[in-house]
């Protein structure tokens, strides 16, 4: 190679020039034309009369030491990457802990507001949009904790394509109207086993990803969904998948195409060629996750200049979708007395108020401690104890077993923007009667209170 070249004369000449022995790295080529990498080593060897009359020149071969140090600069950048996702994880679950609390304040008081204000007065109308917002915004610190694998996703026989149009109706009020969107969705009670708000977050992804190509000009984003089966011979083609009935999703755009000098990067976390503000590299990578996590597979096929198209296979599931019913169902109420612990003073307010206006006698705590004597004082007071999980001194879990072991049937719920510590199968491991995630609704809250006392 030329370049080389010039390094090994000048290598020489600086021999020449400072008779100091002259070390450097070369890439040469053999009699077959294959390249190897050396280490070039030239100094001066002295002749009888001890002047350095010779020039002595190793060449030796690194080619194996080469290897070994890109594997171990790959290896460290695999590390690099996974400290940053882990930290992403821990600052993830925080930011979900204080926002579901506060998002919970403004839940509840919205739907406390709900029921003082008549359906025609006008700011009816405004506080049902807030409670929509606040459950869309709840939603999506869900997709936050699934993305850096906190949270367990619930895959449940879904139909596919009423959750792809669902997701399309969205995505045409934010993609730009200068750019078509084509769907051929031939499949109709389909179900796949996934989690609704992961498929929507692919489908986000994609979207949104191939209108940003296109944003230079006007083009077209195409979705289609089909069945396909694989035999055993064409299901050779994708490792993840075994032969047999899936659906396939394809989401294709005309936009300028992606570089194959780093098409099969795409996928890596953090790694984008969009400028500063415009992504952060994670999007493919949540992609490959979610569809990893649902026994899928998915490809990608792009030329420069003539789009890209991505392809993704799921496994076709045999059981079908729960129907859900769309009347409305009227909040049930009780009587019985709640303690209710959490060390959100905002939070305490709110829903003794919600409870009472249901029937229910309520007792708080905003202390974990005062809950504790409160309760030892008069165990069988108390029909239920619903308590926050994450709170200074004693934990909802820590709390829960020593209230236990004062009156062992006691019924508990526990509460939780997000902790480690607990999940569903956590609580239910440890006796807990219920386990729910903020923010506290009160439809669903009431039901599960009205479930575990009717036990």
């Amino acid at each position: 190679m030329a370049e080389d070249q010039d390094i090994y004369y000048r290598h020489k000449q600086s021999l020449l020039d400072s008779k100091t022995r002259q070390v450097c790295e070369l890439r040469m080529t053999k009699k077959d034309g294959t390249p190897f990498d050396v280490q070039f080593e030239c100094d001066f060897v002295s002749g009888e009369s001890g002047d350095p009359d010779q020039i002595r020149i190793a060449i030796i071969n690194i080619s194996d030491r080469k290897k070994i140090e890109e594997t171990l600069k790959a290896s460290e950048e695999q590390l690099r990457q996974a400290l940053k996702m882990e930290s992403i994880g821990t600052l993830t679950g925080g930011i979900a802990h204080d926002f579901n609390n506060i998002m919970g304040i403004i839940l509840g008081n919205a739907e406390l507001a709900l029921e003082d204000v008549p359906e025609w007065n006008p700011a009816h109308f405004n506080l049902e949009e807030i409670r929509k917002a606040s459950l869309r915004a709840a939603n999506i610190v869900r997709q936050l904790l699934s993305f850096t694998r906190i949270t367990d996703q619930k895959l449940q026989p879904m139909e596919i394509a009423i959750v792809i149009k669902d997701a399309l109706k969205f995505l045409r009020s934010t993609i730009p109207t200068t750019i078509d969107i084509e769907q051929n969705i031939s499949v109709t009670n389909e179900t796949i086993l996934a989690d609704q708000t992961q498929i929507n977050q692919i489908m986000m992804n994609l979207c949104i990803n191939a209108s940003q190509a296109m944003e230079q000009s006007s083009g077209k984003l195409a979705i289609i969904v089909e069945k396909v089966i694989l035999d055993d011979h064409s299901a050779k083609a994708y490792p993840d998948l075994k032969s047999g009935r899936h659906i396939k999703i394809m989401v294709g755009d005309t936009g300028p195409g992606i570089d194959p000098k780093i098409i099969d990067r795409i996928f890596d976390p953090y790694f984008t060629t969009k400028e500063v503000g415009k992504g952060s590299g994670m999007g493919f990578a949540v992609v490959l996750g979610i569809v990893k996590s649902h026994s899928g597979t998915i490809t990608v096929d792009s030329r420069p200049g003539k789009g890209t198209n991505f392809s993704i296979l799921f496994p076709l599931a045999q059981e079908k979708a729960a129907v859900e019913t769309q009347t409305i169902q009227e909040i049930p109420r009780g009587s019985e007395t709640i303690l209710f612990v959490d060390d959100e003073i905002s939070i305490v307010n709110m829903v003794q108020r919600m409870f009472a206006r249901l029937g229910y006698k309520v007792e708080t705590a905003i202390t974990p401690q005062d809950a504790l004597e409160r309760f030892a004082l008069n165990p069988d007071h108390f029909d239920l104890v619903i308590t926050d999980m994450t709170m200074p001194q004693m934990t909802g879990v820590d709390l829960s077993e020593k209230l236990m072991d004062i009156l062992p049937d006691i019924p508990i719920i526990i509460c939780t923007g997000y902790s480690s510590l607990i999940d569903e199968e956590k609580a239910k491991e440890l006796g807990l009667a219920a386990y729910v995630m903020k923010p506290i609704n009160m439809q669903e809250t009431a039901q599960t209170i009205r479930k575990i006392l009717d036990k």
